[in-house]
């Protein structure tokens, strides 16, 4: 049985896919500074691994990590390598990283998504890394089965602590111009401030008091990964139109739930939604709030009035689920991958 020596499980799909290794593997935690623990916000030292030699294993998977040890090592990606901006791709650590990636020791790099490779492939090469050793491999997700869904009330949620980011305001215009009762939207976010999008004082404190005046809208924060599975499998719909996301989690968990989604074009989501058959993609890219919202608005009263058509998308999100993210798939990939990087 060979060794796998992990530096993330942080998120839950890492839970996930760390705790159900390919045949012939096994995943083990390895010991390394825990720097997202003690908040380390230096983008050198959270994505560069030094793991100390306390543990055994014949290879490194890392996610989003740079590896110094002399070890045969891959590299899972979702956006940029090496992932140390605003550091200048200039500067000599920057330089390090990308001769760590072209060594000898790094056996592949596995781009979470087709926007990845697109976003890295030809500057890496460009750079003397060897093509041969890149791919993509699609992250894995459970499948649940959908609960028992209200006929009476039309159920809107939307996943996310990147509330504005992921387009929190524009879907708070969107339901407010959806003048019926029998509708309902569930907010599941702290509603925190974090990247790309900077809200005006304004803006958030339209949104507080929107969400507080309007008994429509539940708003739900600190809910466990758990129980936002449950909340996932009682929805009509799921509604994420982020201006910026790597790769989107939560609209791979919707989908493996049933549901149809909305979401935005940006980054892998295309790789996830079909315009009309699992939901919509609506452009964010260079449109006003109002333009998004308007959109938004129209493209939920279409669900809300046609049953039929939200189960038969929801169908086929969990069809794309069951073939793109199923875990299966993924580490009979992962074997082949392996086994030739320590053949």
């Amino acid at each position: 049985m060979r060794v796998i020596g992990v530096s993330n499980r942080t998120r839950y799909w890492q839970h996930y896919v760390f705790s159900q290794p390919p045949e012939g593997y096994r995943y083990s935690r390895m010991i390394d500074v825990p720097w997202h623990v003690l908040k380390v916000e230096q983008q050198f030292l959270a994505h560069t691994k030094l793991f100390f030699p306390v543990k055994h294993a014949d290879m490194y998977h890392t996610y989003n990590g740079i590896v110094a040890n002399r070890k045969p090592w891959v590299i899972e990606v979702e956006s940029y390598l090496p992932r140390y901006r605003p550091m200048s791709e200039d500067h000599f650590l920057s330089k390090w990283a990308v001769r760590r990636l072209a060594s000898a020791d790094c056996k592949w790099i596995l781009f979470s998504s087709q926007n990845a490779a697109r976003m890295n492939r030809e500057k890496l090469i460009a750079q003397g890394v060897d093509p041969a050793k890149m791919d993509v491999l699609y992250r894995a997700v459970e499948r649940y089965l959908p609960a028992e869904r209200s006929r009476e009330l039309f159920e809107v949620l939307f996943v996310g602590n990147g509330f504005y980011r992921k387009g929190g305001i524009e879907l708070l215009k969107a339901f407010q111009r959806i003048d019926r009762s029998d509708i309902r939207l569930t907010i599941l976010s702290s509603m925190e401030i974090d990247w790309g999008v900077l809200p005006t004082d304004a803006e958030v404190r339209w949104a507080q008091e929107y969400i507080a005046w309007d008994t429509r809208i539940s708003w739900k924060p600190g809910v466990p990964h758990a129980e936002v599975v449950q909340y996932m499998r009682r929805a009509d719909v799921f509604v994420n139109t982020t201006f910026g996301d790597t790769f989107n989690n939560a609209v791979m968990e919707a989908m493996a739930c049933q549901l149809p989604v909305i979401a935005s074009e940006v980054s892998a989501l295309p790789e996830m939604i079909e315009n009309g058959v699992n939901g919509w993609q609506v452009p964010v890219q260079g449109r006003t709030s109002e333009d998004i919202a308007d959109e938004l608005a129209h493209r939920l009263l279409m669900l809300m009035d046609d049953r039929e058509g939200r189960e038969r998308m929801g169908r086929a999100s969990a069809a794309v689920a069951a073939d793109r993210f199923e875990i299966n798939k993924r580490n009979a990939r992962l074997k082949e991958l392996y086994d030739d990087a320590l053949r």
